[in-house]
C-alpha cells in the first residue's frame, strides 16, 4: 500500500476536504477576473457575476489597500441597502463583525442560484473561511436604476450560518 492510499484509507474526510478546497479555489479563479480597481454596477453584469465580484474582492480584502474588498462590495450595495447599512465606515464595521467576518479573506466559495426573475435574484453562497469552517449565506439582489441602465445590486445578505462542516 502506498503512502497516499494509506493516508486516504485512514483520513478520508481530510482527503475530501482537501479536494473541496482545490475545487473551490479553481471555481473562485474562474468566476470573475481579478482587478486593482473598483468595478461599478452596469447592465452588462449578470446577478451571479455581481455576487462573484463581491466574493472575490472579499477573499483578498486588503489588496490593493486596506478594506478594498469591502469598498468593492459597497459599490454594488443597492441604494436602499446603503440607507440601512451606511455610510461606508458603518458598513465596514458590520462586515468585520460577527455575522460577516468569515467573508473577509475567505479561502473559497460556491454560488448556487435559488431563484431569479427579471428584477430579483437570490443565491445560496457557501464559504470556506480562513478558520477552516464552512458558512452559508443568502445573497439577494434587485435591479436598480443606474446611468447606463438597470443593474443588479445587492439588497441583502443574511448573516452567516455554520454548516457544521470543518476543514481539519
Amino acid at each position: 500500500m502506498s503512502i497516499n492510499s494509506a493516508f486516504s484509507a485512514r483520513h478520508p474526510s481530510c482527503l475530501m476536504a482537501l479536494m473541496l478546497v482545490l475545487v473551490l479555489s479553481v471555481a473562485k479563479a474562474q468566476e470573475a477576473p481579478s482587478t486593482d480597481r473598483v468595478l461599478e454596477p452596469g447592465p452588462e453584469r449578470s446577478a451571479r457575476e455581481v455576487v462573484a465580484i463581491q466574493l472575490n474582492a472579499l477573499s483578498d480584502n486588503d489588496r490593493p489597500e486596506r478594506n478594498a474588498g469591502i469598498e468593492q462590495v459597497w459599490a454594488f450595495a443597492h441604494p436602499r441597502n446603503r440607507v440601512i447599512t451606511g455610510p461606508l465606515a458603518r458598513f465596514t464595521r458590520m462586515l468585520r463583525g460577527p455575522g460577516y467576518a468569515m467573508l473577509i479573506n475567505h479561502l473559497g466559495y460556491e454560488i448556487t442560484e435559488i431563484r431569479r426573475t427579471g428584477r430579483t435574484a437570490v443565491y445560496r453562497v457557501r464559504v470556506l473561511s480562513r478558520d477552516g469552517g464552512f458558512y452559508r449565506f443568502q445573497w439577494r439582489l434587485e435591479k436598480a436604476a443606474q446611468p447606463d441602465g438597470p443593474a443588479w445590486m445587492t439588497t441583502r445578505v443574511t448573516p452567516a450560518r455554520q454548516t457544521g462542516e470543518q476543514l481539519s
